[in-house]
């Protein structure tokens, strides 16, 4: 059984619920036996337990922890597979839209490469006819 160390309530009654289980003895703490199987509920609830008595290591659990069976820990395995398939479905719904937000970018690289060899073209084409037009200018001007 696993030992934890609280700090007892005013009344020594309770573990003090403004304190935290602790795993090392300090001063002031009370060390207190938990079943393996309780543990989870002890860590989450320990303010709950009751001291069987003023030194004794022992706690009561309060009656109004939540059930052990198996229809109370099926129904959180279903609760998280429900939510591993919502998360699951989230996935792949960044996914899709990663590969259209990629295929957007790809199509806008495409389209700019198309407009700057426009552009390049439209350039050769301006620089060609402002050198004719100086050829002539100079042969004018002989």
């Amino acid at each position: 059984m696993p030992i934890y160390y609280v700090r007892a309530d005013s009344d020594n009654k309770f573990p003090d619920k403004d304190t935290t289980p602790a795993l090392e003895q300090a001063d002031g703490l009370r060390a207190v036996n938990i079943p393996t199987t309780s543990v989870q509920y002890f860590l989450r609830y320990w303010w709950m337990y009751a001291f069987k008595g003023d030194s004794s290591q022992e706690v009561t659990a309060p009656g109004n922890l939540p059930n052990l069976d198996i229809d109370y820990l099926q129904g959180l395995i279903d609760k998280q597979g429900n939510q591993t398939t919502q998360q699951a479905k989230t996935i792949e719904g960044l996914q899709t839209a990663l590969g259209s937000a990629t295929k957007a970018q790809v199509e806008a690289q495409q389209q700019f490469v198309t407009t700057q060899e426009q552009f390049q073209k439209q350039f050769v084409g301006l620089s060609q006819q402002i050198v004719a037009v100086q050829k002539q200018l100079a042969a004018k001007a002989e």
